[in-house]
């Protein structure tokens, strides 16, 4: 599943001069006994090659939680321990499956509609304008439709993201502090003003300004589900984390899944490496060290709590999160979320006629809360193929996962690169996946 978000200049700026060296000597592996040979495969490569320092995989397969993990390599390359289950990661947008699911579960409340226009309980957005020419100014129109619950968690509201380009909507962004990310300064900068607002203040900003187009018409990466979490709040009355912490993370038991590492967390945290030029931003052949447990941005509070990018979480934990998912909302016996609103959040929640695309290989896709799911069956035709219905998504570092309800189970790929695209780590963990399935394990 894809992800587009690369690190900030300022972040790079920073690693550059405080950021170790890459360390020089061998890489002993550290894996885990495991009977899935092709996913071990994949992990290996890509430690060996010097890809990554570390990485685990965890599978789950319908009822109780008993994950089977695929782990090797070390969390840094200068002096790192062996990668575990509880290895903390930086997941960025592997963050908005969370919020979108959280959003559903206000809908099975009763609290939210997916139909409901947003500025039932957001007002600053009852009139909204629309750009007439978004790649050249900022005059606009007014709106014709309403935002819409469903249009913040598809990407479909007519927002777009400060990374999404540099056109005047984007530089607006910028310039407003419109900056949602993880961490204290990583990934994010400050707005002109020297004030980084919360999320109600996060609201009001984005909707001062105009929309790139009509609510609904098009699929365009945003951050609209940063808005779903300031819609969370307003919702619910309650700040973002306690939202998740209520609805999610306690009765998942994901303890390690927060906007903020606590000590024994940070001890736990795995380096984050990028391979990019803190001047042109293009990428290089050397990685550099960009934050780690010694010392890192997500030690302090973060300035938002971005439901788009903000989580660190753990394979162990986030598996929870797939698991819930596979088992159409229970977890241990425990009732997280009706089955009919699992149906729903990992489904397509596009409009008719809207897709989300992901490459010229592949066929178009829908979108649900806050990830994409395949609308057609492509393993006939090409070896990373999925069957319809696959739910999931990934974060700028390289994290991934995915729930595949025909197959029945669930996959959490945690590494640690900037950025994604780097590698093309999603078709070849499709690639893996679908020789453990015609081997029976999966």
């Amino acid at each position: 599943m894809g992800e587009h978000l690369t690190v900030s200049r300022r972040a790079l700026v920073k690693a550059a001069f405080a950021g170790a060296a890459l360390a020089a000597t061998p890489l002993a592996p550290v894996r885990a006994a495991t009977r899935y040979r092709a996913l071990e495969a994949l992990l290996e490569r890509y430690v060996a090659e010097r890809k990554v320092p570390g990485a685990i995989v965890a599978i789950v397969k319908p009822g109780r939680f008993r994950p089977d993990y695929v782990a090797t390599g070390l969390t840094d390359w200068a002096n790192g321990g062996p990668v575990r289950p509880d290895t903390i990661f930086r997941i960025f947008s592997m963050t908005k499956p969370v919020t979108g699911m959280a959003t559903l579960q206000q809908v099975e409340r009763g609290r939210l509609g997916l139909d409901m226009a947003i500025a039932e309980l957001m007002p600053e957005f009852r009139q909204m304008q629309v750009l007439t020419e978004p790649d050249v100014s900022l005059a606009a129109r007014p709106a014709k439709r309403p935002i819409r619950v469903r249009h913040l968690l598809t990407h479909t509201a007519g927002l777009s993201y400060h990374i999404a380009g540099d056109g005047p909507l984007e530089r607006e962004y910028r310039r407003l502090g419109l900056l949602a990310s993880g961490g204290s300064g990583q990934l994010g900068r400050q707005p002109a003003d020297g004030a980084v607002p919360d999320l109600a203040e996060f609201a009001r900003r984005v909707a001062s300004l105009p929309l790139r187009f009509e609510p609904g018409s098009q699929w365009h990466y945003s951050i609209g589900l940063d808005v779903a979490g300031a819609l969370l709040e307003r919702a619910t009355g309650t700040p973002l984390d306690r939202v998740f912490e209520a609805q999610l993370f306690g009765p998942l038991g994901m303890a390690d899944t927060r906007f903020q590492l606590n000590p024994a967390m940070q001890r736990r945290l795995s380096a984050l490496y990028a391979w990019l030029d803190p001047k042109t931003m293009r990428e290089t052949d050397t990685p550099t060290r960009v934050d780690g447990p010694e010392k890192s941005d997500w030690a302090t509070p973060p300035p938002l709590l971005a439901g788009g990018a903000g989580l660190v979480s753990s394979a162990r934990d986030y598996a929870r999160f797939a698991q819930m998912l596979l088992n159409e909302g229970l977890f241990e016996g425990r009732r997280v979320m009706a089955p009919g609103t699992v149906r729903a959040a990992i489904g397509n929640l596009l409009e008719p006629g809207v897709f989300f695309r992901q490459g010229k290989e592949l066929p178009p896709q829908g979108y649900g809360a806050g990830g994409s799911t395949t609308l057609f069956d492509t393993r006939a035709n090409l070896p990373f193929g999925t069957p319809a219905g696959v739910y999931g998504w990934g974060g700028a570092a390289g994290t991934l996962f995915h729930v595949d309800p025909v197959r029945r189970y669930g996959v959490v790929l945690m590494v640690q690169h900037l950025p994604a695209q780097r590698y093309p780590l999603g078709r070849e963990l499709n690639e893996a996946v679908n020789r453990e399935a015609a081997a029976g394990l999966v």
